[in-house]
């Protein structure tokens, strides 16, 4: 295990010796960014927003409404990161699967857990600074059209661009919106990173080459583990830089006599 992995938040503030003044956290980021950071995507559920209780007491409030038991302890973390469709699957088999339009209607998640939802501690300082220093934003999540929602409750509508829903693209695991906002943002995969909390995250985060930093989950390969999204903003400012596209990035000097013809 790399010393990256083992970062713990209580020593995130810990001084390198030498008298160089940096923390551990800031030079874990130079080390994973060499290039520098162009954009960030972001998960919603644990990493925007603390969802967990609104989520899993909306499902097992569908749940009482067939008379069953809330579900299990084991599912709880599934469910989580799962979309809705996916976590349907799993907590209502047969015919009461075939109820979830009608308890869906009568019983809106909108109205229901939206209400309940709050934005991470540090996270809309964090998304305001980003924003000025010129770095791109997206938003990668196992949400659908819900997401819009999301972002409204919070008047982050127009911060992230693009957003990737399981109404756009496959579920995490699946690759596919990390590549669209790649191509999106045209900017190479070491200047991006991906702040997730999950092994979806993890899965798509890989399968495309982009860091992944790790929040409040210790478990994940991430390339940065982060607990605290102020001490992670203040260890961003090494290694921030303005996302321009890369092909009109300029050359490093000397690059094109070491050019093969």
């Amino acid at each position: 295990m790399t010393r990256v992995e083992e970062l713990h938040p209580d020593v995130s503030s810990l001084r390198h010796g030498g008298g160089s003044g940096e923390s551990v956290l800031e030079s874990a980021l130079r080390k994973t960014f060499p290039a520098g950071l162009s954009g960030l995507i972001f998960d919603c559920d644990g990493v925007l927003v603390d969802s967990k209780d609104a989520n899993i007491g909306y499902y097992n409030r569908l749940l009482e409404e067939l008379g069953h038991p809330h579900m299990p302890e084991s599912l709880v973390d599934y469910v989580q990161m799962a979309s809705a469709e996916q976590a349907f699957d799993i907590l209502f088999q047969g015919e009461a699967r075939q109820e979830i339009p009608r308890l869906t209607r009568l019983i809106p998640y909108r109205s229901f857990s939206l209400p309940l939802l709050r934005l991470e501690p540090g996270m809309r300082e964090l998304l305001e600074w980003l924003g000025a220093q010129g770095i791109r934003l997206g938003v990668h999540t196992n949400r659908g059209s819900g997401m819009w929602d999301v972002l409204d409750r919070f008047s982050l509508r127009g911060v992230f661009d693009p957003v990737m829903t399981v109404d756009v693209v496959e579920p995490k695991p699946s690759p596919e919106g990390v590549r669209k906002i790649l191509a999106a943002w045209n900017l190479d995969s070491s200047r991006v990173g991906f702040v997730g909390d999950s092994a979806t995250d993890a899965g798509a985060a890989g399968a495309c080459g982009v860091p992944l930093l790790g929040y409040r989950n210790k478990k994940l390969p991430a390339a940065v583990h982060v607990d605290d999204f102020s001490r992670l903003r203040n260890a961003l400012r090494g290694v921030i830089r303005p996302s321009v596209p890369d092909m009109c990035l300029p050359e490093p000097a000397g690059a094109e006599a070491g050019r093969p013809s």
